[in-house]
């Protein structure tokens, strides 16, 4: 009966702390306090243990906690026929107190290794005092930067004759990224101190039919990625799960750290990774702003097309010189992506497709299971971007306005 007493206490006592962890979450600021000042600590101690293992032990400790889940229910199967034996009672009894105390300790323990830092605010700076609202000219500013940015990266990337390139290995990767986290650092503290590997996740096969690139064991602290990732994703998707790792867990964090940190490197391959990854969100955002308002401005009146048939062929063209200036004096000009560019993503992506087939893949025999994990991966993702609303993946827009805001534009141009 003491023992029993005790259990209860201190399952109690626990449940009364984890409660009180998560008051914390309430208040930004104190979020903010903790991982700028205690959570780096917490941070570089346990990561530099598990840094150590050749596979992620959140992984392996995750599978285990899968296995002991159906073993739970299993029991309780069993339980239905086995109900009047006093010692599998005591036995299941034994086992699912285990397991809740195991619960709960796991609840506790993500408290501040992800929760509290996730609680705070976007990139640690306090509330938001800078503006929100940008003008489609200004977010063409920032694609045009994209864009050629990406464009000079390409030019200094050596493609051989046969059309090979020498990609980075994950190690050199790894010490370039390292090197532009650090680089930022002065602006961000966070991304001081340690830099655990990135390590494959054994369930990469999965992960590619959810389209995950990467994700954190926040009570391992271990980052871990996609193997079957293109050479030209893995810096940007490497970036991010480290900026992950340093505290910056909204998935808008994770992309600004990423491409703000790359596209100031001095290699080449991880300039060209930071800025394709900019150009997807940015490009996005102003093609569809631009196709947007210019509709707005036709169904309006304030804008007409003239026909453009039947008529002399010079009447043609310059009814389309007006439009094409007045479209760059309304929202901008932006280059086009260079076919060099082009032909390097199109080399990186078949690298990622000879390592892909060169393994065998159970998974592509069995459509149910495929189907399984693809509903699974959009509900996923359909739940974490109403959880996260501004603060998802495509929130990173904003912060590149803010961030270039008085660098490539000003509020009164």
């Amino acid at each position: 009966m003491k023992r029993k007493k005790k259990y209860w206490i201190v399952l109690t006592v626990l449940v009364l702390l984890t409660g009180a962890l998560a008051l914390v979450g309430l208040f930004p600021a104190a979020c903010d306090w903790y991982t700028d000042h205690i959570y780096g600590h917490l941070c570089d101690g346990i990561s530099r243990l598990t840094a150590l293992l050749p596979a992620a032990l959140g992984e392996l400790l995750m599978y285990l906690g899968i296995l002991l889940l159906l073993f739970g229910l299993l029991l309780l199967i069993l339980l239905i026929f086995l109900r009047r034996k006093a010692k599998f009672r005591r036995f299941c009894a034994g086992y699912f107190k285990t397991l809740l105390m195991m619960l709960v300790c796991l609840v506790l323990w993500y408290m501040p290794c992800w929760f509290i830092p996730f609680c705070g605010t976007v990139l640690g700076k306090g509330e938001n005092t800078q503006r929100t609202e940008f003008t489609v000219k200004e977010l063409g500013a920032v694609t045009a930067f994209a864009i050629s940015g990406l464009n000079q990266a390409a030019e200094e990337i050596e493609i051989t004759p046969d059309g090979r390139i020498d990609f980075p290995d994950t190690a050199e990767y790894h010490a370039g990224i390292e090197a532009a986290l650090l680089g930022i650092s002065d602006e961000f503290p966070r991304l001081t101190g340690y830099y655990p590997p990135v390590k494959n996740a054994l369930c990469s096969d999965i992960l590619k039919r959810m389209n995950i690139g990467g994700y954190n064991y926040p009570f391992t602290m271990e980052p871990t990625h996609n193997k079957y990732l293109s050479p030209i994703w893995q810096p940007v998707l490497d970036t991010h799960e480290l900026a992950h790792h340093k505290g910056y867990y909204k998935e808008n964090e994770g992309n600004f750290i990423s491409q703000i940190a790359l596209i100031q490197s001095d290699d080449p391959f991880l300039r060209f990774s930071g800025f394709y990854d900019m150009v997807q969100w940015t490009d996005a955002a102003w093609t569809e702003s631009t196709d947007r308002q210019w509709e707005e401005l036709q169904e309006s009146g304030q804008i007409q097309i003239p026909p453009l048939h039947d008529v002399p062929e010079e009447s043609i063209k310059q009814a389309l010189e007006m439009l094409s200036e007045l479209w760059v004096e309304l929202f901008g000009a932006v280059p086009p992506i260079s076919d060099r560019a082009e032909q390097i993503v199109d080399i990186a992506n078949n690298i990622r497709r000879e390592i892909y087939e060169a393994e065998e893949h159970p998974i592509d025999d069995m459509p149910a299971v495929q189907e399984i994990i693809e509903d699974t991966a959009e509900t996923g993702w359909k739940v974490q971007g109403e959880i996260l609303q501004e603060n998802s993946y495509d929130g990173v827009v904003l912060l590149l306005l803010q961030y270039f805001d008085g660098k490539l534009f000003t509020e009164n141009e």
